[in-house]
């Protein structure tokens, strides 16, 4: 592998096991193209902190299950791990075949995974789930 003056210094993420490992099994799926994205969003750690699992508000809220299948969190679960990613693996229904059930997963006190078609739509089960956790800590009833 050729290595640019930028790239020769970069060290891989300390994550680097669930990306790597969701790609390798997601690849498996050769008839389309997957994206991963995972981020950080403020208000879906902060329903995850407050004992929400994502996955349960999804019937009080048409607009998100319409467009959005939300997997049941990870729990507790050390982040730089294989375990992680087994948790991963198993709570977006990935089955060796390379197919999901679900699009977006909370991973307790760290963040959130989206797979897609492209990095737009995977971005957009994000945007729903967060604007549902932001209503959902805005009503106090949880």
């Amino acid at each position: 592998m050729a290595y640019t003056e930028i790239s020769r210094n970069l060290k891989p993420s300390s994550e680097l096991p669930l990306h790597f490992g969701l790609q390798k099994k997601l690849g498996q799926h050769m008839d389309e193209v997957r994206v991963v994205v995972h981020v950080h969003p403020t208000y879906c750690n902060a329903a995850m902190h407050a004992n929400i699992n994502l996955s349960t508000i999804c019937d009080s809220f048409p607009e998100l299950n319409r467009y959005t299948r939300v997997a049941k969190n990870v729990e507790d679960v050390a982040p730089i791990s294989q375990e992680l990613v087994n948790e991963c693996h198993k709570n977006l229904c990935l089955n060796t075949d390379g197919f999901i059930s679900v699009d977006i997963l909370g991973i307790k006190r760290h963040g959130v995974v989206a797979i897609d078609n492209s990095p737009r739509r995977a971005y957009e089960h994000i945007e729903r789930l967060e604007h549902i956790c932001k209503i959902v800590l805005a009503s106090g009833n949880y």
